[in-house]
């Protein structure tokens, strides 16, 4: 399945099936950076799913990544959305950009269809300001607000 540039598959992220888009963000052969959008559906988020999920999303996203011209392979930028009716509290403030990996960033995020809010997790790590900014501008684009989709 297609949305814009986007390919949409299902794929087992470490013990998830999660619904995975990936496109190009910049799409150079010098330093290809491609968008990994992993989203899985839990019985209720707890502040250990939103530790776990983005790690293993992480080592998804890395295993995409495209080689550039130069024969290494070149970044990753992760989005791993968790969905439920049913957040613990905890979940919510448990929810941080972690440092960056060698090659990849992935930025947690909790789509909360019981208060029907959706959560990006907004803090910057010291390094890589610009990548931490686009994950984010990313991950509201192809994250809608529940509230305005479910009314």
């Amino acid at each position: 399945m297609t949305r814009g540039r986007m390919q949409i598959n299902q794929h087992m992220v470490g013990p998830l099936m999660s619904l995975v888009g990936v496109t190009a963000v910049i799409a150079t052969a010098l330093n290809p950076i491609d968008l990994v959008l992993c989203v899985a559906t839990l019985e209720e988020i707890s502040p250990a799913a939103i530790d776990d999920f983005p790690r293993q999303v992480d080592g998804f996203a890395k295993n995409q990544r495209r080689r550039s011209v130069f024969g290494v392979k070149g970044g990753a930028m992760g989005v791993a959305a968790l969905v439920s009716e049913r957040v613990h509290p905890a979940a919510v403030q448990a929810l941080r950009n972690r440092p960056m990996s060698f090659g990849s960033v992935v930025s947690p995020a909790i789509v909360d269809l019981g208060n029907r809010q959706l959560h990006i997790a907004s803090n910057t790590p010291a390094v890589g300001l610009a990548m931490w900014h686009s994950v984010r501008s990313q991950a509201r684009v192809y994250l809608p607000e529940p509230r305005l989709v479910l009314g």
